[in-house]
């Protein structure tokens, strides 16, 4: 009968310190990796916010420079945006849409709100985005407003060299399309993002009630003649 050797028969494994430290380091590491998650998933919304307020922007200069329906009969696109604008301030509103209640496919709708334009191309309508209490909106709707920018020549703004906000607004000392004897026209355009329900109205926030409210994005532009 051949016998085994101590040295043999004797089974070699791991300590009971050695799967304890082992599972230390596998914790510390699935821990680094569940810290690092959080400003990850951070930084990818950030960027998919940052795509769609430049897709916004885009759309809107877009708009404004190339649409034909914005002109009145007899006027100018300059001339329309100008006196939508100047007097205060004009609405845009920028969101997708389903055309109707049986479609699946959603389009891109921007237009102003409640000013008069050539076309209804150009404008929106609050069906358009609520319908007998349907939404139509797909997703956020996207308030615009554009006011009188500061970089206007100081001797059209209230204030002069030191311009001032009324309703978050900067306000023109003359608004009347003739005494403006510049070649642009410069505005202020403040992006605000808001939740389209069944009880959603276009025109239930007023001017004043956004002065408090941040928008998403501020920016300047400007229309020629």
């Amino acid at each position: 009968m051949i016998k085994q050797s101590a040295q043999s028969a004797s089974v070699k494994g791991f300590s009971l310190i050695e799967v304890v430290l082992a599972i230390g380091i596998f914790l510390v590491t699935v821990l680094a990796l569940v810290g690092l998650l959080g400003p990850t998933l951070q930084s990818v919304d950030e960027v998919e916010k940052t795509d769609e307020v430049s897709s916004i922007v885009n759309t809107v200069n877009a708009f404004l420079q190339n649409s034909p329906g914005i002109a009145t009969a007899g006027s100018s696109k300059f001339d329309t945006i100008f006196n939508a604008v100047a007097p205060g301030h004009a609405t845009i509103f920028v969101f997708r849409a389903f055309p109707d209640s049986t479609s699946t496919d959603v389009e891109l709708k921007v237009g102003f709100f409640n000013e008069t334009v050539g076309d209804p191309s150009a404008s929106i309508v609050a069906g358009d985005i609520v319908s007998g209490g349907q939404v139509r909106a797909a997703g956020p709707v996207y308030r615009v407003v554009l006011s009188p920018s500061s970089v206007l020549p100081e001797q059209y703004l209230q204030g002069g060299s030191n311009p001032t906000r009324t309703n978050g607004m900067f306000t023109m000392t003359d608004s009347t399309l003739a005494n403006y004897e510049e070649g642009y026209f410069a505005m202020e355009v403040r992006i605000f993002a808001e939740s389209a329900g069944a009880g959603y109205k276009p025109d239930g926030k007023t001017i004043a009630s956004l002065a408090d409210v941040e928008p998403i994005f501020t920016y300047n532009t400007a229309i020629v003649r």
